[in-house]
Formats: C-alpha cells, sequence, structure tokens
C-alpha cells in the first residue's frame, strides 16, 4: 500500500503458524496528526484474552494518537502516553471482565513525519532498520533472556535455545504501568530505508542474515512480507506470525544537507553584503564629517591668531582652556 505524503510503501502479512490454534496477534497502520503510524501487537492470555489484549491495544493507542487535543504534543511523549492509555483500557477492561484476567499484549510502534522515524515498544516484538543493505535492531526485548544476555549469563546462541525465551518483563494491561521504551530522538530515514515491525513469531525462527537476504532481494514489500511468514513457517512456525515492512522513498539525509549548505552560502553572501554596506556608509558619512571638522578648526585657528596679543602668553592654563571651551561653543552654535 502507497503512503504518498510520507513518501512510504507498507506491505504486511500475519499467520496463525503451524502450531496455534488462534491467532492472538493484531496489526494496523493508520494517519494521525503527529505522523503516519504502523503498529504489532502480540496478544496473550489465551484464546479467551490473547486476541482481545492485541486488537483494544490497538485500538486504543490509534484513539489517543488520532485525537486531535494531542496534535501539539512532542511525538516520544505522546508515544508513551498512548501506550499507557491502552495500558489503562485493557486494565479496566479485566476489571469488568474477569474471564479476561491474564492478558495483556506486546507493542511495536514506528511513527514516521517528514522524514524522522519515531520508535515505542513494550516486551519482545522488535523492530529492525534496513539501510545500505544492512540489518540493525532499534529495539531491546523486554525480557527475561534479554537482561541474561545484557549481564553475561548466556550467549545470543544459548538464548535461542533456553525455555525462558517467552517471559517477558513487560506488556501492556498486565501491570500497573505499562513503562514503555520510548527513543528519545528520532531517526533520519535515508532513501530506500525498509522498516521491518514483527512479533517474536517470525524472530524466533529466522535470523538476521535471512531476514536482510529476504528484505532485499527485490523492490516489492508486499511480496517481502509474505515471504518472511513463509519462511517462519518452514522452519516450524511454532507461534504466530505477524510482519509489517515499511520502505521509505523520501529525500535522503545528504539530499537534506546539500539544500541547507546552499541556503547558508546564501545567507553568509547576504550577510557579507551587508557588512561591507555598512562599512562603505560608515566610512562615508564619518569621513565627511572629519574633513568639515578639520575645515571648522583652520577657520578657528586662524581667527584666534588674529585676535590673541603677546601679552597673552603668559595667562594661566585654566584661563586658556576656559577661552578655547567658549569659542568651540560658539562655532558650534553657528553650525
Amino acid at each position: 500500500m502507497i503512503i504518498p505524503n510520507y513518501h512510504i510503501t507498507i506491505g504486511n502479512a500475519t499467520d496463525v503458524g503451524k502450531v496455534r490454534e488462534y491467532n492472538e496477534d493484531y496489526m494496523a497502520h493508520f494517519d494521525t496528526p503527529l505522523g503516519y503510524c504502523v503498529i504489532v501487537c502480540d496478544g496473550m492470555g489465551g484464546h479467551a484474552a490473547g486476541d482481545v489484549a492485541s486488537q483494544n491495544g490497538i485500538a486504543s493507542i490509534r484513539k489517543f494518537l488520532e485525537d486531535v487535543q494531542n496534535e501539539n504534543t512532542a511525538i516520544p511523549l505522546a508515544l508513551k502516553n498512548a501506550i499507557e492509555f491502552a495500558n489503562y483500557q485493557l486494565r479496566e477492561m479485566v476489571n469488568q471482565n474477569i474471564d479476561l484476567k491474564g492478558m495483556g499484549t506486546t507493542c511495536v510502534l514506528a511513527l514516521i513525519d517528514k522524514g524522522q522515524l519515531y520508535i515505542a515498544h513494550v516486551g519482545d516484538s522488535r523492530i529492525y532498520l534496513i539501510s545500505k543493505n544492512k540489518i540493525r535492531q532499534i529495539t531491546k526485548d523486554h525480557s527475561v533472556i534479554q537482561k541474561l544476555i545484557d549481564t553475561g549469563a548466556l550467549t545470543e546462541a544459548e538464548a535461542q535455545l533456553s525455555e525462558k525465551k517467552n517471559q517477558i518483563t513487560k506488556a501492556i494491561g498486565i501491570f500497573e504501568k505499562a513503562n514503555p521504551t520510548v527513543a528519545a530522538t528520532s531517526i533520519a530515514l535515508c532513501k530506500n530505508d525498509k522498516i521491518l515491525l514483527c512479533s517474536d513469531g517470525l524472530t524466533g525462527h529466522i535470523n538476521n542474515e535471512t531476514i536482510t537476504e529476504t528484505i532485499l532481494s527485490g523492490s516489492d514489500v508486499q511480496k517481502a512480507a509474505s515471504k518472511l511468514v513463509e519462511q517462519a513457517n518452514e522452519q516450524g512456525g511454532t507461534d504466530n506470525i505477524t510482519v509489517q515492512l515499511v520502505h521509505y522513498t523520501g529525500k535522503t539525509k545528504s539530499s537534506k544537507k546539500k539544500k541547507f549548505s546552499k541556503l547558508n552560502i546564501v545567507a553568509a553572501i547576504l550577510m557579507l553584503l551587508l557588512f561591507l554596506g555598512s562599512v562603505w556608509g560608515y566610512r562615508k558619512y564619518y569621513g565627511n564629517k572629519l574633513q568639515t571638522s578639520d575645515s571648522t578648526k583652520t577657520s578657528s585657528d586662524s581667527t584666534k591668531t588674529r585676535q590673541v596679543s603677546p601679552k597673552r602668553t603668559s595667562t594661566p592654563d585654566n584661563k586658556e582652556i576656559k577661552g578655547g571651551k567658549d569659542k568651540r561653543s560658539d562655532l558650534n552654535s553657528e553650525k
């Protein structure tokens, strides 16, 4: 799907997998006053609650972000508040229906505006940035396994075999606060960058190398998204699999920099011209004034020479100064 106003194309796919009976993943993309939002949620709590959590989690986030009252809020803060709002809504649903107790959902959210990427997440769903043929995970899992990796207790390879790999430490709807991780600054996108949002049903089976190769194999993001889901199923499909792939087709960072540099050059030239004009005007104005002053001074000296008698040479200094002041005052009055 092409979203021309934001210079993006989106492809997506979701599947129940080969083992699960129900698909508890949910995804959406939509426009907001803050930018274009792409989101994936992976629900938990069984068929009675998992899909309810993921669907209502996205509905609540969408409701919050589409509210025009939030359009002047800083984007990182708006994303945090949207996730906390969804957390509150899900907990209220549980309070009203005990059968939903234990439901929750992960969430990865990307918002694109003016070539800038803003991200927020809760749980172990992930966002990857594929730029200049290289892949980079730009979220860090909120999971027991990730904590063990961070402390050095497990390697990445050992983590894939651990029984704790599905245990998460944050989710929407489980705790009083979701406490999402929100990037404080945005990422400037380059032309042809791709952003991958996915549930752990993909990353549990497909490594980064295969993901990169599949995404870069063609320009059609819809085909690439469907292919990734197919590959995860071929490797076992032990969980629900959901993929949203965004292709950014706008201007690159370098072109923006070039434009900015041209503006700087023009501004510098204008400033230089203003400076030179000021110097010229200053010299012209004060040069004429000095010439007039010198001319007046010469006339004054000639008058003094004619009026002063030889006997005045012994007059005290203070008297000379007083007389001098009086004559300058008279000259100024004439002017």
